[in-house]
């Protein structure tokens, strides 16, 4: 098997959430948008055909392959939650659906990989719903920064200070690797218990640009806007994932 290139990473930017999974689309993103996370992509996707090899890095401190199959990616369908398959809009992302079949069977083997709390929803697959930080740990093997990500707090206002010095840093080195989650606010323009992908910081005029995966659209929110509205930050520095 080889591992995915440049123009397959490529497509893995932006690409379209049709599950409940929006912790794993994101961190996935947020990883082809930095030179180490890419190399990580590399490493951990490896393809022959229509069939995959999905390596996560860390599983109780080990790494750990699984191979998923063409037959198992095409019978990974989108259903309603009377089991009714639903169309969806457009092609799917075949390596998407490679790394979610893999989810899919890690938490078969592993169930308390995903958070106690997420398992208490009902879901159609294995894979919807986690904590985008456990994923992007077991991934890559490195453990992620993280703000407020655990914390009952909805709100990053507590960690001002602390969130605007990680933005000044992430808006002076645009290549990195986060994640920006939602908690229950019924914010306008935003989705509760949602995660985005932090696509741009600007310090000199003081906004960040983050990125819906599921509903394909880009987000503008002023730093205090970002900070009262946003529940956590979690990912990487480039340098973070040598």
């Amino acid at each position: 098997m080889k591992p995915i290139n440049f123009d397959e990473i490529k497509t893995l930017q932006r690409m379209k959430q049709y599950f409940q999974d929006c912790y794993l689309v994101t961190s996935i993103n947020a990883l082809s948008n930095s030179e180490n996370g890419r190399k990580i992509l590399q490493d951990n996707i490896l393809r022959e055909g229509n069939n995959f090899n999905i390596k996560f890095k860390s599983i109780n401190g080990k790494s750990e392959d699984f191979f998923v199959t063409e037959k198992e990616i095409n019978d990974l369908t989108l259903c309603d939650r009377f089991l009714n398959p639903i169309i969806t809009e457009g092609p799917e992302n075949p390596i998407l659906k490679a790394v979610e079949t893999a989810m899919n069977k890690l938490l078969k083997k592993y169930p308390d990989k995903k958070s106690f709390a997420n398992r208490l929803y009902k879901t159609n697959e294995k894979f919807e719903y986690n904590n985008p930080s456990r994923f992007m740990e077991m991934f890559t093997g490195i453990k992620p920064l993280n703000i407020n990500e655990n914390s009952f707090r909805m709100t990053l206002k507590s960690k001002s200070d602390e969130v605007k010095a990680l933005l000044k840093k992430i808006g002076e080195n645009q290549h990195n690797s986060f994640v920006a989650g939602t908690g229950h606010k019924f914010i306008k323009g935003l989705t509760n218990w949602h995660c985005y992908t932090l696509e741009k910081v600007g310090n000199a005029d003081r906004t960040i640009q983050i990125f819906d995966n599921r509903y394909q659209k880009k987000i503008v929110l002023p730093f205090d806007d970002f900070i009262k509205n946003i529940k956590y930050i979690t990912g990487y520095f480039n340098e973070d994932l040598k």
